[in-house]
């Protein structure tokens, strides 16, 4: 049995700092970890590299994304249309092993592959979903309008990819949205992949609350904010803001409430530290698509966590976290939380989540795929 396997990931999947860097990095160790023999192709644009996984892989590739102008199209969203590289197609083309696609980013090259039977394109999320949850929350125009037009690009693009493609989705709710509103008949739930496989959560308790998030990303920006102002400016109860890129609203939210704080780009060991640390996790989504890992980093680390119901659409977590919509609401649960000891028993209740998020079970079952 040949066990080469060509897994085309939109952007260096080291180091794993953000969501998607994360599943894509976790699962080239568990694969490799199978046994798997790994060819990662990758596109180099933003200053990664991956460097860190060579001794996962036998052979790994780096090609160019096109710039914005030179993939500029009103017929095929620019996320697409910028990773659709020759040489890339021209390597794939010179064997027959399986090819595992990351995101609908890199599915551009499919019709140009000697047979589509190889492929299963791995959804991260709902992309044309989550396009339009950036085009409501982001305030800048050119920014806007350029998210609302690949809104419109990718629904159309993904009406027209193959319907019989097998697809491995993150997310159980996205699942549902690309079976009835797209037509793909080949679905299949392959949970996230990720660096937290052993409850850590500490009992007791912590002293404040904790926000984190990439605050570039304007849905992060944006719920920080509302947690200042519709949430903690109620409460006498500490909220740290921790995070990379922290905006000037961000910092000038905090700065108006005595209660709330800020840290800049703690590296990743002090950001878990502060995860450990906290009394409560609190981490409202303002959209349902995907799965959030942060807040799987919460609840495998952390003490309480809240967070709304788009925070856990499609994840599979059924207990272990408090769920909150309104204001009131998050106000309510954490004077409530803020007087109650984290215990043992409150971590057991996220044992569950370890089962669903196995990262050799999950290789298993994506491996099988092919």
């Amino acid at each position: 049995m040949n066990d080469h396997l060509h897994i085309v990931c939109l952007d260096a999947p080291a180091p794993p700092d953000y969501g998607g860097a994360i599943d894509m990095y976790y699962k080239i160790t568990a694969l490799a970890g199978l046994g798997k023999k790994i060819i990662l192709h990758y596109f180099n644009y933003n200053k990664r590299n991956a460097d860190s996984l060579t001794s996962y892989c036998v052979e790994i590739n780096s090609y160019k994304r096109k710039s914005f102008a030179r993939s500029l199209s009103f017929i095929s969203p620019y996320i697409v249309s910028s990773r659709i590289n020759h040489d890339l197609i021209k390597r794939l083309n010179e064997d027959h092993y399986p090819v595992l696609l990351e995101g609908l980013h890199c599915s551009g090259i499919t019709p140009y592959l000697n047979d589509q039977n190889r492929v299963v394109l791995r959804m991260h999320n709902d992309e044309s979903n989550y396009y339009k949850s950036l085009a409501a929350i982001d305030s800048k125009v050119f920014r806007k309008i350029y998210f609302s037009l690949e809104t419109i690009l990718i629904k159309k693009y993904q009406k027209a990819l193959n319907k019989n493609l097998k697809v491995a989705s993150l997310s159980e709710k996205d699942i549902i949205v690309l079976a009835k509103e797209y037509g793909f008949s080949n679905l299949h739930f392959i949970p996230c992949f990720i660096p937290w496989q052993t409850l850590k959560a500490k009992t007791g308790k912590g002293e404040y609350c904790l926000y984190h998030g990439n605050m570039a990303i304007a849905e992060n920006e944006s719920a920080a904010i509302w947690l200042m102002k519709e949430v903690f400016s109620k409460l006498t109860i500490p909220l740290v803001i921790a995070g990379r890129c922290m905006s000037k609203k961000v910092i000038s939210a905090a700065k108006q409430n005595k209660n709330c704080k800020f840290i800049i780009d703690p590296p990743i060991d002090e950001l878990t530290g502060l995860i450990r640390d906290a009394h409560i996790n609190i981490l409202p989504s303002k959209n349902n698509t995907g799965v959030k890992l942060k807040l799987l980093h919460a609840l495998i680390e952390g003490r309480f966590c809240i967070t709304n119901t788009n925070g856990i659409a499609g994840s599979q977590i059924q207990s272990g976290v408090n769920i909150a919509n309104e204001p009131e609401e998050y106000a309510q649960l954490v004077e409530q939380l803020f007087k109650e000891d984290f215990t043992l028993q409150h971590s057991e209740e996220r044992q569950h989540i370890l089962t669903v998020y196995n990262n050799k079970t999950n290789a298993q079952k994506l491996s099988e795929l092919w």
